[in-house]
C-alpha cells in the first residue's frame, strides 16, 4: 500500500474517474492522459475537472465547509454518530468519525494531485502555445495553496515550530516528508504570491459582471481561483498566522478593487442561499450536485442525519443558540439584522437556509425568477470577510480606519453603525465574524487562530481551547507504510 496522498493522485485514478465525479463541470474533460494536454481545450477541461472534484461531499461540497467545522464550532448539530462525536471533540472512538476525517485527508490530497498534474504538463508549454498559460498556472497554484492551507488549519497546530503536513508540489510517487507549520505557511504564501504575479495582467473580472464580453475560460471568474481570490486567500492566510500588516494589505487590495459590492439588505437572504452572489462572492465552486446533498442533509428533516441550528425551541437551553447570537450579542432592540432571515424555525428544530437553495426546494417561482442570473454552487470566500479581517488587523494600528471597515460591514447587514461612546474591540469583531460567517466553516478557524475557549452548546459548558480540541488527528493510514524517520 502506497502513501495515501501519493496513491490517490496516480494516473490510473485520473483515467478511471467518471465524468460525474471528476469532470462534473465540463464533461468534455473526460479524456485519457495522453491527449488531455494536447491543446488549450484539454488544459481547460482538466482545470474544470479539478474544480469539479473540489465540490465532492468530502471536500467543499460538505465536510470542509459546514459538514465538520460547523459541528466543531457549535453552530450546527447532527445526531448521527459522527455528529455527536465532533460536537464532543471525540475524534478517535468511532470508525464512522475516523472515516469522515480520513475522507477529507484522502480527497484533499487527491485534488492536490490533480492540480499538480496540470502544473506538471504546463512545464512544457508557454504563452506562445497557450495564450492563457498564466491564468492556467496561477489558478492551479492557487488551488494547491488553498487545499494545503485548509488541511493545515484542520490537522496542525498554530505553533509554527510544530509538525504540519506534507506539502506536495510534484505529481509523483516519491514520499513527501512532513514540513513544519511555519514551512507550510511559507509554501502557501509562495504559491499564492506566484499566482498573484502570473494573473496580475490576465484577470478579466469586472464589476458589474458582464460575462458576454469574454470568451469561454474568461467568463464566470468567480468560479475560478481568480486574482482577487488569490489576494483574499493571502489576507486570510496572513491573518491566521498573525501577520496583520500583510493581512491588511491584501484585504484592502480586494476592497479597493471596486469589483465587489455588498448586496442590498433586501437581497441578503436569497443571494447567498445555495448560490454564488454576483456582487459579494470572490470565489465559489459551481456544482450541479450541491443542491442534492445540501437538501438531503440541511433542508429535508430526518432524525440522525439532518444538520440543524442549535436553538431552544424544543425546551432545551443552550449557552449560545443561533437566536441568542443574533438577538443579544452586541445588538439592541432598535437594530434589525437581516441575516436572521437565514433561519427557519419548525416544530422542535431550526433550519439554516443560508447553506441550501431553499427557493428551488420551496418551488418558489417568483424567487426562482429573481435568481435566474445567479450561479448555483458553493460559496467559499466573500467580500464581507475582507472588511472584518481589515478591521481586526487594523484595530491596534489604525483604530479609526478599523471602525470604518467594521461599520461598513455591519450596516450592510442592517445593523446600526457604532454610536458615539461605543468602543470597537477585538471581541466585538470576533462576534460579528461569527454571525457573518455562520454556516461557512470559517468561525471554527477564527476560534483556533486565537485559541478561544469553546462555548459548547452540545454539552452546555465552556471548554478551554487546546490543541487536543483544535487539531484533528492525521489518519493512521498515513503512517502505516511511511518509514519511521519520515513520520
Amino acid at each position: 500500500m502506497k502513501k495515501i496522498y501519493l496513491t490517490l493522485v496516480c494516473l490510473m485514478a485520473l483515467a478511471a474517474t467518471s465524468c460525474n465525479d471528476f469532470l462534473d463541470v465540463h464533461p468534455k474533460g473526460e479524456k485519457v492522459e495522453g491527449d488531455l494536454f494536447e491543446d488549450a481545450q484539454g488544459f481547460e477541461d482538466a482545470i474544470y475537472g479539478v474544480y469539479g472534484y473540489m465540490g465532492v461531499r468530502a471536500l467543499y461540497g460538505m465536510d470542509m465547509v459546514w459538514g465538520i467545522p460547523e459541528l466543531l464550532d457549535q453552530n450546527l448539530v447532527c445526531t448521527s454518530t459522527y455528529g455527536n462525536d465532533f460536537g464532543k471533540y471525540d475524534y478517535t472512538t468511532n470508525a464512522e468519525t475516523r472515516n469522515k476525517i480520513l475522507g477529507i485527508w484522502k480527497n484533499a490530497y487527491e485534488a492536490i494531485g490533480y492540480a499538480n498534474n496540470v502544473l506538471k504538463n504546463l512545464e512544457n508549454n508557454n504563452q506562445d502555445a497557450l495564450p492563457l498559460y498564466n491564468l492556467y498556472k496561477g489558478e492551479m497554484l492557487g488551488v494547491r495553496a488553498m487545499l494545503h492551507f485548509d488541511l493545515l488549519r484542520l490537522f496542525a497546530p498554530t505553533d509554527q515550530s510544530k509538525r504540519g503536513i506534507p506539502y506536495v508540489t510534484a505529481y509523483s510517487f516519491s514520499v513527501k516528508p512532513f514540513s513544519t507549520v511555519g514551512e507550510c505557511y511559507q509554501f502557501i504564501v509562495n504559491d499564492l504570491t506566484e499566482a498573484e504575479r502570473l494573473m496580475a495582467d490576465e484577470e478579466t473580472m469586472s464589476y458589474p459582471r458582464d460575462n458576454d464580453q469574454y470568451e469561454a475560460f474568461n467568463r464566470w471568474r468567480e468560479n475560478h481561483i481568480n486574482l482577487y481570490a488569490v489576494k483574499a486567500l493571502l489576507a486570510r492566510v496572513h491573518w491566521y498566522f498573525g501577520n496583520k500588516a500583510k493581512a491588511t494589505e491584501y484585504a484592502e487590495e480586494v476592497i479597493n478593487s471596486g469589483r465587489f459590492q455588498f448586496v442590498d439588505v433586501t437581497e441578503i437572504q436569497e443571494h447567498v442561499a445555495g448560490v454564488l452572489c454576483p456582487k459579494e462572492t470572490i470565489f465559489g465552486l459551481y456544482s450541479t450536485q450541491y443542491l442534492e446533498f445540501s437538501t438531503d442533509f440541511l433542508f429535508n428533516y430526518q432524525f440522525y442525519k439532518t444538520y440543524t441550528a442549535y436553538d431552544d425551541s424544543s425546551g432545551s437551553v443552550h449557552p449560545m443558540p443561533w437566536h441568542k447570537l443574533f438577538n443579544e450579542v452586541d445588538v439592541d432592540a432598535t437594530m434589525q439584522d437581516y441575516r436572521k432571515g437565514h433561519f427557519r424555525q419548525a416544530k422542535g428544530y431550526t433550519t439554516c437556509l443560508k447553506l441550501v437553495d431553499y427557493v428551488t426546494n420551496d418551488n418558489d417561482q417568483t424567487g426562482i425568477g429573481r435568481r435566474e442570473s445567479l450561479i448555483h454552487g458553493i460559496h467559499i470566500i466573500g467580500i464581507s470577510e475582507m472588511y472584518l479581517i481589515a478591521a481586526d488587523a487594523l484595530l491596534e494600528s489604525n483604530y479609526q480606519k478599523a471602525v470604518g471597515y467594521f461599520n461598513d460591514e455591519i450596516s450592510a447587514r442592517g445593523l446600526t453603525k457604532l454610536r458615539e461612546g461605543d468602543v470597537l474591540t477585538a471581541n466585538r469583531i470576533f462576534n460579528e465574524y461569527h454571525k457573518e460567517l455562520y454556516g461557512e466553516g470559517q468561525h471554527w478557524f477564527n476560534m483556533k487562530r486565537i485559541n478561544a475557549d469553546i462555548i459548547s452548546n452540545n454539552e452546555s459548558m465552556t471548554i478551554p481551547g487546546s490543541d487536543a480540541i483544535y487539531v484533528l488527528p492525521i489518519p493512521q493510514e498515513e503512517f502505516d507504510y511511511r518509514p519511521e524517520d519520515n513520520k
